[in-house]
């Protein structure tokens, strides 16, 4: 910075600074101090802008939005995380809503529009209570005897999952909020459950590393998922005559290149290649060394050989004539996955004895799909693990890896901690109606926080509703007309209210993470009693 503005005097330098600071205050959307009634009205108004960008959003009836960031990266998506982290807005309430996306998605990696949502949602009924003459203290008050009360409800509604459907549905809620195809949808939950239950039976101490253990590879095709216990590469074998199917190979990983190098013979660069016997003498060498890398990989055993640079051809077509499937030019980290999965070692084509470092697959598969190659190296009982999967539409493969990833997060939530909950926004309102019963027993102002808590519940099974297309008041009343009757109810993508079954659920543990992020995050906005702007 300072050596772009050495050429600039000091008129044009602040002329530039001012410029900056005018265009990060448009972003904050605050250009001096703000409080009392002009700040309620800045944190209404920004409330109310991100739970309108994201209720649209919400559900597997929700809308897609479109964003092109600024270097014109085009995402198409209905993720709450990604939404949040690409408006360009820096107001601080806006910024606090964007930090409770981003800790639900480390903790959990879904559940962020509900927190997020439900945080908004509060802080608007809170804004109104204020204006009523409701000090935020007692607002304050009133919402953690809500929030209390929430969990207390929220362990009284749960049950624990005592069959693979009832896992598989609530893998599948969390799936087929994304607004991905059903059938897409219920591909991807199936594969994530199969993922996770193999590689928490081989877990020692019950720890998983999904970001380790599990890797997603999307591609443009024809819809179609593949997993399986190893690893996937979009490679193509190094010539077309090797074997494209090993059964229980030997596996042999070489770092560097695997050529001759003038360096070898002339380190010191002090021979000259000034006549025909010095050629010859070189070239001599040349395949004594060639020669000598090829004896060394196929003594080793190895059936296919995976490298991480280039290969002599020499070498390429004295493989291909030992039937040794080769692959060159790989990425370091494909490489760290192969040795996980195989149990080989990573080596030197100058390493003495290659034999030590190999390692086993159950098999290895190289197939053509959508015209792209792609290897398959099945290894099981290993914790590694790899899905591939084609959509059609470029755009849309950032929201299929984002159905991918909560599938495989929530499949992981729900082997560890069977607890769920009715889904599709019957357990909303279910604790809705049952903190309005509660706020009665309350004394003190704390009452109308708790029954606005409750409302910002009950808008989670509004919001599924008018995004199915539904009457949002109709719905609410056939809801109400289940409770009254003590069964579940939920929204279903249907277009209808209707009994849980069959059913869908939701992960409690993720429920009860949205909603304490939610209260703590509206808590801490209506804490706020100034915001200054330093000049």
């Amino acid at each position: 910075m300072n050596g772009l503005n050495a050429g600039m005097n000091p008129q044009d330098q602040m002329s530039s600074m001012d410029a900056l600071a005018r265009s990060v205050r448009a972003k904050i959307g605050i250009n001096e101090s703000v409080e009392d009634e002009e700040l309620m009205h800045h944190v209404e108004r920004a409330c109310t802008e991100i739970y309108d960008l994201l209720v649209s959003s919400y559900g597997p009836r929700g809308m897609n939005k479109m964003i092109i960031n600024p270097v014109n990266d085009v995402f198409l998506t209905s993720d709450g995380k990604t939404i949040m982290e690409e408006i360009d807005i820096l107001h601080p309430v806006v910024t606090s809503l964007k930090d409770i996306a981003k800790s639900m998605d480390r903790a959990c990696g879904d559940g962020t529009k509900t927190a997020v949502i439900l945080a908004a949602g509060l802080i608007r009924n809170a804004s109104m209570l204020i204006k009523r003459g409701v000090h935020p203290s007692t607002i304050i008050k009133g919402y953690r005897l809500a929030l209390n009360k929430t969990y207390e409800l929220l362990e009284h509604e749960s049950f624990p999952a005592k069959s693979y459907e009832q896992m598989y549905a609530a893998v599948l809620s969390s799936t087929a909020g994304k607004g991905i195809d059903f059938i897409m949808a219920d591909k991807l939950a199936r594969n994530m459950m199969g993922i996770v239950e193999n590689l928490d039976n081989m877990s020692e101490g019950g720890f998983l590393d999904l970001d380790e253990n599990v890797s997603i590879i999307k591609k443009v095709g024809k819809p179609d998922i593949v997993s399986i216990s190893g690893v996937i590469l979009d490679e193509r074998p190094a010539r077309k005559d090797m074997p494209d199917t090993l059964d229980n190979p030997e596996i042999l990983i070489l770092k560097g290149d695997v050529s001759f190098k003038s360096a070898f013979l002339n380190s010191q660069h002090n021979i000259r290649m000034d006549s025909y016997e010095t050629s010859v003498m070189f070239e001599k060498e040349q395949k004594r060394i060639v020669n000598d890398f090829t004896r060394k990989i196929v003594s080793s055993g190895a059936e296919a050989v995976f490298c991480e640079g280039d290969v002599d051809p020499l070498i390429e077509s004295t493989l291909s004539r030992n039937r040794i499937l080769l692959f060159k030019k790989l990425q370091p980290k494909d490489l760290l996955r192969l040795s996980k999965s195989t149990g080989a070692t990573m080596m030197s084509i100058h390493d003495d004895d290659l034999c030590e470092g190999t390692g086993r697959a159950e098999r290895v598969e190289v197939s053509k799909k959508c015209n792209e190659y792609f290897v398959f190296v099945r290894s099981h009982n290993r914790m590694i693990s790899t899905i591939l999967i084609w959509e059609p539409v470029r755009y849309g493969l950032e929201k299929i890896e984002e159905a991918a990833d909560d599938a495989l997060t929530n499949a992981a939530f729900i082997l560890r901690n069977r607890m769920i909950v009715t889904g599709g926004g019957g357990i909303e309102f279910i604790l809705s109606q049952m903190l309005r019963s509660y706020a009665t027993t309350i004394e003190g102002k704390e009452q109308l926080a708790v029954e606005e808590y409750a409302s910002a519940l009950e808008d989670i099974p509004r919001i599924l509703a008018k995004n199915a297309g539904m009457d949002v008041f109709d719905s609410m009343a056939q809801m109400s007309g289940y409770y009254n009757r003590g069964i579940d109810a939920r929204i279903d993508t249907s277009g209808r209210v209707c009994e849980n079954n069959p059913p869908i659920y939701d992960c409690a543990s993720i429920k009860k993470l949205a909603i304490i992020s939610a209260t703590e995050a509206a808590s801490n906005v209506l804490r706020i009693d100034r915001i200054l702007a330093k000049s």
